[in-house]
């Protein structure tokens, strides 16, 4: 975009002219989208008043473009408020009007061509026309291009694009009249005799204007106006009661009678019903003024209906014959003269029979804003035509009736049909209509009185020279293939061949294969990947002529994406058409993109397969190696006689949660300890226990532990299983016969399996074992139990809660004791959420004695209860101790190149455990840490390694190297399959496994298991995770080493150093980029970073721009995003910031990083964050020219001068505003699609930005999910920010230095927020999903046309676009239904939500 190079390169201002103020209009909406710091100048802004140089400074103050009619320019040069070497670039819409005495021809003769003489500074000059002929003169186009200092050029795409793009349309003359016909006679309607009457019964002496004449001093100046105004009833009243009637005249003639009423009646009707408002209709008008109307129009005698249209004119016949012929999908603009024609003329082809279903009618007129001038009522002009031509875009109209304000400048769309209702009186006019009708098969009807008439027979002559053209282009279309055929050198020219695989490209299949890999590289929005071409004579000029056999070449562009050395050849040859330049030039650059590794052996754009061979397709599990059994060495260890022979000792401190029982063990070992963290163990819901490890371990030789752990009863471990589990495996008769693999030492007392059950039962000498020491049944294996109370007789069955079998033989007279269930199993890893026996303890709970003995059936220990507690914990510590030596042999065997301390042992331990295990902790949030490592690491690699590939092929090869299978393979390959924990752990039927047990078995080694593929990925990525948290980068690159050894790694930083050093050098930063560096917070070294990152791939940049689109930098920054988010949640998830917050959890990572990096939120806040700027605008005081104060009017004999002094005396004061100059309008780009998007979605920001905002940073108490969408930004929003960061990492490599520019704009903010009030982030379509549980949730979306009414503040969208409703169903019932949605997905996510709101109850959500 010429205008934006401009702006990049001069720190002057552009400004862009156009010859109509709607033109202007226009234009400045286009471009305001492209370059924010714009500012549109028109007469209603009081130009005029802007008498001094402050006020043009002040309000030009930080504005980069200016958009104005050609008019306002000249003024402000002329009298030097604006100085043509302040200005870089002028642009003159619709150049061809610059001639004779127009505003831009004179400045460029009195101004430019003076200063440019005196060789002064002078702007460049771009004059934009379709046609630089306003008449049939070619030397029109000379004096053109003296007056604009410039030469006239033509496109230079390829000649056949071109054509083919072009439809001229078929052209036909309709004549209303035959040649010798009578002229209609001129019968006025009653209506129209009545409106004459009115006018011709005005009294001049209760004239306003009159009687404010009256009111003024004597003098003769005052009395030379009265004079005139009187005898020519020359007032404002009487000259629109005049022309009210002359318009109805005209429209009888033009239009028909019927019509002409319906005029009348329609205008009459609008001023009597604007008289009870304020509406702009009869703005400028007095209070006095609208009375003396009012009355006048109150005796004008209209109808209280008119009806259908009848009795229309002849002319008007002509056009709803043409109207009526059968068209298939028609879209077509009737061109009419006067402004109330166009209503009228609308008005009757939207209700008329004969065409009512088949045109959607709209209407457009110019608009006038001259400063001080009064809006003419008689127009019938209201503010809705202004949305016709946005309806007629969208296809909602399909017919537009208009002034001549659509020939030219105006954005139409292109239409099949185009019929001039008055002739035409210029060629400027017949061609720029005559464009409009550029669909194939059009037509252009001109409707001329006769078709004997001197215009209608110069059209008809025309005509036939039109025709006649196109039989010569025709005919030149022959000469071109009969030149191209005629080339010498085709047969002659190169191939390119590929001798491993035979594959061949010669010159005639270049250009199909440079069009499938343009169109194979993505498939981003607003972009063009066609590649284009241009061709030049050998001297580098434009070819026009091409039906000459002149030399010439081609210039093949390719798209933006590809790196700037592979974006432009040009053909080795020199060719006498442009079909072989163009195939030439498509050749070379096929064969340097194959060169450049970006087109396969087999000479097509790559894939997979080229890049990783085999595509092994992933599996949802695989078959690896059984899990390390860590026992079979320690069974094998205690059996080894040789010496040296060595046990391990560590301390154990064993308690529970309110320390009331504690003991303390030497753990011992014949292999080394790993260090074991403190360890809590649930006994139930409500109570844990915990086991603290030492620091310290012992290492003893045989000799000196002989006496302490080999004496008669050493090992403790078996009394602790059997106090506890000794009645369901019999451990009373086993005793010492075998070994468990660890043996616990007790350091308080001696413990013995004879202490079960040792004292017999007696309630008075065991009055103080009884409420601590367990009961044990004779008769039950010594099955445990807690002591309640001791009853004197057999209590009625009824009182017991479980009866022993028996129980009703047992006698009667004895005592009995009341006991209390031990637990079969404790000792849990995690707290348990529910009781598996709630059932039976509550039926047990609900009688006075839960069970009951015979006092001769039971027994008390004699060792103290914490022992059996003790051994009730034996499980889970077997299982612990068990994970710990495997990751220990892990950390000493397979990544012992890592150099891993010894304090990283517990990361590990957590790094292989699967969430299936029921561990004490699982892989989940170091694998969430470890994931975006990978991610990252892998993304420098790809994109240092591939200096030259395109994203979409980076995004493939990362996206091979870190996905589950290509890690699953590689935890096989590597042999850590073997150290997952995936086995469930489970007290449920536990046995003790004994060394004995062990060494019977020998391990096979061949042993085979299943596991999940992303199970043994995500192990993978923990690791890495492990590693990066011990050692950083360095550490984590060696860890990838070891388990994908296949790629070549490079450091973070030496990838880093190769794109950096990768980036262009010595690039100035443009002017429109100086306040960028302020609002990201950093200082670039290398400038062309930041232009990268804000160069989109639509970007077409002029004079040989060599900067890179954004898309690698995106790609890079993607992943850095993600990074610098994940790692402060994972800081997050291990703080302790005071005793009542605690650390997240990983569900709640997962939920806050996509809260945090999602598309729409980086959308949102790259549309709130930009830099604020200062501009001014102007208020005039003391002008209530548009109020009813009874000011004095303007006569008609008023010279342009002193309106113009008048309008001067009044002030200009200046008012300052703020404004915000976000993120995104400092984007590069050449889409005009994408300045549209950017304003409609501006307006939907302006809409809800302040409801988003309360729900991210005020006291929202959910996640505006449903918000975000509706504001419905693409994703190059979110591409920009992540390209900047990129930017930043690639200039500085500092991740820090990212983070903060991720705080700047508001990123970790959000996180403090969502964090602190603990706000519902939970997306509502899958919080439904959850809320469903079974059930099936069903969405059923329907197009629309309901709204809920937007809340209050928010902008009333879409002027009627499609709008969805959905009804969300849950298994069999409807339980939401929502309307008014702008996209099928916020129906849905708004639809969920409802629903969510529905099933939890009613709860207010919204």
């Amino acid at each position: 975009m010429r205008i934006v190079k401009e702006l990049e390169r001069s720190p002057k201002r552009v400004w862009f002219l156009a010859p109509t103020v709607d033109l202007a209009n226009q234009q400045y909406e286009v471009l305001q989208a492209h370059i924010n710091q714009s500012k549109l100048i028109c007469g209603a802004d009081n130009v005029d008043a802007w008498s001094t140089q402050q006020v043009w400074d002040a309000l030009l103050l930080n504005i980069r473009l200016v958009v104005s009619t050609f008019q306002i320019l000249f003024d402000a040069v002329q009298h030097s408020f604006v100085r043509l070497d302040s200005l870089s670039l002028v642009v003159i819409d619709e150049a061809h009007n610059c001639v004779g005495a127009n505003s831009v021809a004179r400045l460029m003769k009195e101004f430019y061509a003076p200063a440019k003489r005196q060789n002064q500074i002078v702007p460049h000059i771009l004059g934009l026309t379709a046609s630089p002929l306003m008449r049939m003169n070619l030397k029109d186009i000379d004096v053109l291009e003296n007056t604009l200092d410039a030469i006239c050029k033509t496109p230079t795409k390829h000649r056949e694009e071109l054509m083919a793009q072009v439809n001229r349309p078929e052209i036909m003359t309709m004549p209303w009249a035959e040649p010798d016909a009578p002229e209609r006679p001129f019968i006025p309607t009653r209506v129209m005799s009545s409106l004459r009457k009115a006018y011709l019964d005005l009294d001049i002496k209760k004239d306003p204007y009159i009687l404010r004449l009256l009111s003024r001093r004597n003098t003769t100046r005052n009395k030379e106006e009265l004079q005139r105004a009187v005898m020519k009833h020359d007032t404002y009243s009487q000259r629109q009661m005049k022309s009210f009637y002359a318009r109805a005249s005209e429209i009888w003639k033009q239009v028909g009678p019927w019509a002409a009423d319906y005029y009348i009646y329609r205008v009459i009707i609008e001023f009597t019903d604007s008289l009870a408002d304020t509406s702009e209709l009869l703005e400028g008008l007095s209070e006095q003024e609208r009375v003396y109307l009012g009355e006048a129009f109150r005796k004008v005698s209209i109808p209280s209906t008119l009806g259908e249209p009848n009795n229309l004119a002849p002319k008007m016949e002509v056009l709803l014959s043409i109207l009526q012929q059968d068209r298939e999908d028609p879209m077509g603009i009737v061109f009419v003269k006067e402004r109330a024609t166009v209503a009228v003329v609308a008005h009757i082809l939207s209700i008329h029979p004969l065409i009512k279903g088949r045109y959607r009618v709209g209407s457009v007129v110019g608009s006038s804003t001259m400063p001080g001038k009064r809006r003419d009522f008689l127009d019938l002009s209201r503010k809705e035509d202004l949305l016709s031509l946005e309806r007629f875009r969208l296809r909602k109209f399909n017919l537009l009736v208009a002034t001549s304000v659509l020939e030219e400048g105006i954005d139409v769309p292109e239409c099949n049909l185009v019929i001039c209702f008055d002739e035409i009186t210029s060629p400027k006019a017949f061609i720029q209509r005559r464009g409009r009708a550029r669909m194939a098969q059009s037509q252009l009807y001109l409707i001329v009185e006769n078709l004997e008439t001197k215009a209608a027979r110069a059209w008809l002559e025309f005509e036939k020279k039109m025709k006649a053209r196109y039989e010569d282009e025709k005919r030149e279309r022959v000469v071109m293939e009969e030149i191209e055929e005629s080339d010498i050198g085709l047969a002659e020219y190169e191939v390119l061949s590929v001798e491993s695989t035979g594959a061949r490209l010669t010159i005639r299949d270049a250009k199909g294969h440079l069009q499938h890999f343009c169109a194979s590289l993505a498939s981003r929005k607003f972009t063009d990947w066609s590649p284009y071409y241009v061709f030049h004579d050998t001297n580098g000029n434009p070819v026009v002529d091409v039906t000459q056999s002149i030399p010439m070449r081609a210039t093949v562009h390719l798209p933006a994406s590809l790196d700037p050395s592979l974006r432009k050849f040009e053909s080795l040859n020199v060719w006498t058409s442009e079909r072989n330049a163009a195939m030439d030039a498509a050749f070379q650059a096929y064969k340097a993109l194959y060169n450049a590794g970006l087109i396969s052996q087999n000479l097509l754009p790559l894939s997979e397969k080229d890049i990783f061979g085999e595509i092994e397709h992933r599996t949802g599990f695989s078959l690896v190696g059984e899990q390390f059994d860590p026992w079979y060495p320690v069974a094998q260890a205690w059996c080894r006689d040789a010496d040296p022979w060595k046990l391990f000792r560590r301390r154990l401190a064993i308690s529970n949660h309110d320390q009331f029982m504690h003991a303390e063990f030497d753990l011992v070992l014949p292999v080394p300890i790993p260090y074991m963290e403190q360890l809590t163990l649930w006994w139930d819901g409500n109570s844990s226990w915990s086991i603290a490890m030492g620091q310290d371990m012992d290492e003893l030789s045989r000799a000196s532990s002989r006496a302490v752990y080999f004496s008669p009863a050493p090992d403790h471990t078996s009394a602790l299983l059997a106090y506890s589990f000794g009645y369901r495996f019999r451990s009373k008769q086993i005793e010492h016969d075998k070994q468990y693999p660890f043996r616990l030492v007790s350091l308080d007392q001696k413990l013995v399996i004879s202490d079960m059950g040792a004292i017999d039962f007696d309630p008075d000498s065991a009055a103080d074992l009884l409420p601590k020491n367990l009961i044990r049944d004779l008769s039950n294996e010594y099955h445990p139990y807690r002591y309640l109370e001791t009853i004197p007789t057999k209590p009625a069955i009824e009182l017991v809660g479980r009866p022993y079998r028996g129980f009703d033989q047992a006698p009667d007279d004895i005592p009995y004791v009341s006991l209390a269930k031990w637990p079969r199993k404790a000792g849990y890893f995690h707290n348990p959420s529910a009781n598996n026996n709630t059932q039976q303890v509550s039926l047990e709970n609900s009688k006075p004695y839960p069970r009951v003995l015979p006092i001769n059936q039971v027994k008390i220990d004699n060792c103290p209860p914490v022992f059996t507690h003790i051994g009730m914990l034996i499980p889970a510590l077997t299982k612990a101790l068990e994970i710990h030596l495997v990751a220990s042999d892990l950390l000493q065997s397979r990544l012992s190149d890592l150099s891993l301390p010894a304090d990283s042992l517990s990361q590990i331990v957590t790094a292989i455990c699967s969430t299936s295990a029921r561990t004490p902790a699982n892989y989940e949030r170091i694998e969430f840490l470890g994931d975006s490592i990978l991610k990252f690491c892998a993304t420098v690699y790809a994109s240092s390694k591939n200096l030259l590939w395109p994203e979409g092929y980076l995004s493939l090869f990362k996206d091979k190297i870190v996905s589950n299978s290509r890690l699953a393979k590689a935890a096989v390959e590597f042999g850590l399959d073997r150290y997952i924990i995936y086995k469930p752990f489970s007290l449920q039927k536990w046995k003790p496994r004994y060394v004995e047990d062990l060494l019977a078995t020998t391990p096979s080694g061949t042993a085979k298991r299943t596991l999940p593929t992303k199970t043994l990925a995500d192990v993978v990525e923990s690791v890495i995770g492990v590693a990066f948290i011990q050692g950083g980068y360095p550490k984590a690159l060696d860890c990838i080493r070891l388990f994908l050894p296949a790629e070549k790694w490079t450091s973070i930083e030496e990838g880093r150093s190769i794109l950096y050093n990768n980036a262009q050098s010595g690039y100035g930063l443009p002017v429109t980029f100086e306040k960028l560096e302020g609002l990201v917070g950093y200082t670039f070294r290398k400038k062309s970073l930041l232009v990268e990152a804000m160069t989109h791939c639509s970007f077409n940049g002029s004079g040989g721009d060599s900067i890179p689109c954004l898309d690698r930098l995106e790609f890079l920054g993607d992943s850095i995003l993600d990074f610098v988010v994940v790692r402060k949640l994972f800081e997050l998830s291990n703080s302790r910031e005071g005793e009542t917050e605690k650390g997240l959890e990983n569900h709640e990572m997962h939920l806050l990083r996509t809260s945090l990096v999602n598309g729409d939120i980086l959308a949102f806040l790259v549309m709130e964050w930009g830099v604020e700027e200062t501009f001014f605008e102007t208020v005039r005081e003391g002008d209530n020219s548009n109020s009813a104060s009874g000011e004095e009017e303007t006569p008609a004999a008023e010279t342009t001068s002193e309106r113009h002094t008048k309008r001067q005396k009044k002030e200009v004061k200046l008012c300052d505003r703020k404004v915000k100059i976000p993120l995104w309008s400092f984007m590069r780009h050449s889409s005009p699609d994408m300045g549209l998007t950017h304003t409609e979605t501006a307006k939907r920001h302006a809409g809800l930005r302040n409801r988003i905002n309360e729900a991210l940073f005020g006291e929202g108490e959910f996640y505006p999910w449903e918000l975000l969408l509706r504001l419905g930004a693409q994703k190059f929003y979110s591409d920009l920010f992540e390209s900047l960061l990129g930017a930043v990492w690639v200039d500085s490599g500092s991740i820090e230095a990212c983070e903060e520019v991720v705080e700047r704009i508001g990123i970790l903010r959000l996180l403090r927020r969502l964090r602190r009030d603990k706000v519902h982030c939970l997306h509502p379509k899958e919080e439904l999903g959850r809320l469903a549980l079974s059930e099936k949730v069903e969405y059923v979306v329907e197009e629309g046309s309901g709204s809920t009414g937007g809340k209050e503040g928010e902008e009333k969208e879409g002027n009627g676009e499609r709008r969805f409703q959905c009804c969300v169903r849950v298994g069999e019932r409807e339980v939401a239904h929502v309307e008014g949605a702008l996209t099928k997905e916020e129906a849905r996510v708004r639809g969920a939500r409802e629903a969510c709101r529905v099933l939890k109850g009613g709860m207010e959500v919204n």
